[in-house]
C-alpha cells in the first residue's frame, strides 16, 4: 500500500478526488507510473533550472559550443531563438513541449521573425533530442507563415516620406537603415560596423565577415561620409561599435524599431532588407549596368561562377560614382519631399501677395 497527495480541500472535493484517485491508480497499473517519483524529478528539475542546470537555455549554449559555432548564421540563429522563445528558456528541458514552442511562434508580433526562429530551432531541438534531452515531438514544429522571396522596393514617393523620418529619429537603428541605404548594405553588417573598419580620409568602410566570406571594401558617398562624422564622438575606442545603445552593446528589437519608424512616416509594409533591395533597383533604373551593382552588393558571381573564377575584379572606381550617383538621388528625393510639405498652397501665396 502507497499513499499519494491528490490534492487539497476544499479545492478538491471528496467525489473528485474518489475520480483522481481511480485515474491515478489505473495509470499506475496499466502504465507503471510512480507518482512519487514523478514528483521527486519536477523538484529536482525545478531546482537545477533556478541554477541554470538542465534548460532549454542549457541546451541552447551547448549546441551552440558543438555545432552552432561552427556556423557563420550562428550569432543571428542564437540572437533569433533566444529573443522569440524567451519564455522557454529557463524552463527544464523535461517540461518543453511542441504546443510551447508552437504558441509562442504563432502568437509573436512578426510572424516572419518567428517563422525564421523556429527554423532556426528545430536543428537545436533535433541535437537535443538525438542525446535524449528532450522528447523528440518538440522538434516538430511549423512557422507562422511560409517564407517566400521579397520583392518588395520602396518607391520614391514612398522614400520622400520615410527619408525624412530616418533623418529626425535619434535613435541608432535609424541612422543604421540610413547608412543600409546609402551603402546597399544587409542589416547585419551595418549592425556589426566598428570604428576600426572606417577610414573617414580614403572613405572606405571595410567588411570583414561577409555573407560571402570574402572581405569587401565599400567606397563611402559624401553623404554616409557626413553621417558617420556626425556619429563618431570625439573620443572613441577603435573597436566600439559606431550604432550601439546606451550601454555599448549591439542594437536589437529591430522589429519594434521599424515599425515605430513606419508608424511615424505612414508607410508600412517594408523590412530592412528592403532598403538594400531598393538601392539596388535605384541604381538599375538609373542605368548602372548589372556587373557594378552586383559588385556594390558584394555577391560571389558578379555575371556568373565561371566568370568570376577567372574576373576577381570588385570594380571598385564604379561602385564609387554608383554609391554617390545613388546618395545624390536619395538627398533629392528627400529635398523635394520636404519643400513640397513645407511649401505655400497656392491661397496662401496669393494672400501674401495681397497683404
Amino acid at each position: 500500500m502507497r499513499r499519494f497527495p491528490l490534492g487539497a480541500f476544499p479545492d478538491l472535493g471528496v467525489s473528485e478526488a474518489r475520480d483522481a484517485a481511480r485515474a491515478l491508480r489505473a495509470k499506475v497499473k496499466a502504465d507503471g507510473a510512480d507518482p512519487v517519483a514523478d514528483r521527486r524529478r519536477d523538484r529536482a528539475m525545478g531546482k537545477a533550472a533556478k541554477e541554470g542546470i538542465g534548460t532549454f537555455a542549457a541546451l541552447v549554449t551547448l549546441y551552440g559550443k558543438h555545432r552552432g559555432d561552427r556556423l557563420k548564421s550562428w550569432p543571428e540563429a542564437k540572437r533569433r531563438v533566444e529573443s522569440v522563445f524567451k519564455p522557454q528558456l529557463n524552463r527544464p528541458l523535461g517540461m518543453l513541449t511542441a504546443v510551447d514552442f508552437q504558441m509562442q511562434a504563432d502568437s509573436h508580433d512578426a510572424a516572419h521573425s518567428a517563422s525564421a526562429a523556429v527554423r532556426y530551432v528545430r536543428p537545436i531541438l533535433n541535437w537535443g533530442a538525438a542525446r535524449r534531452y528532450v522528447a523528440k515531438e518538440v522538434a516538430d514544429l511549423h512557422p507562422p507563415v511560409n517564407t517566400q522571396r521579397r520583392k518588395r522596393w520602396l518607391s520614391a514617393l514612398e522614400l520622400g516620406a520615410i527619408l525624412p523620418a530616418l533623418r529626425q529619429s535619434n535613435r541608432p537603428h535609424a541612422a543604421a537603415m540610413r547608412l543600409m541605404l546609402l551603402t546597399v548594405t544587409r542589416r547585419e553588417e551595418a549592425a556589426q560596423i566598428r570604428w576600426c573598419d572606417i577610414d573617414l580620409t580614403a572613405a572606405t568602410w571595410t567588411l570583414r565577415e561577409t555573407k560571402n566570406n570574402e572581405p569587401h571594401i565599400v567606397p563611402l558617398s559624401r553623404q554616409a561620409l557626413a553621417l558617420l562624422r556626425e556619429l563618431k564622438p570625439e573620443h572613441s575606442k577603435t573597436g566600439a561599435l559606431v550604432f550601439h545603445t546606451r550601454s555599448g552593446g549591439g542594437l536589437d528589437n529591430w522589429h519594434h524599431e521599424t515599425m515605430a519608424i513606419q508608424k511615424q512616416c505612414g508607410v508600412g509594409g517594408w523590412t530592412r532588407h528592403d532598403l538594400r533591395r531598393t538601392g539596388a533597383t535605384m541604381l538599375g533604373d538609373m542605368g548602372e549596368l548589372p556587373d557594378i551593382i552586383e559588385a556594390a552588393l558584394n555577391h560571389v558571381a558578379i555575371r556568373s561562377a565561371l566568370a568570376a573564377t577567372y574576373n576577381r575584379s570588385r570594380y571598385r572606381p564604379q561602385v564609387a560614382a554608383a554609391l554617390q550617383r545613388l546618395a545624390d538621388a536619395l538627398d533629392k528625393i528627400e529635398t523635394d519631399a520636404v519643400e513640397a510639405l513645407t511649401a505655400p498652397s497656392a491661397r496662401e501665396y496669393g494672400d501674401s501677395k495681397l497683404n
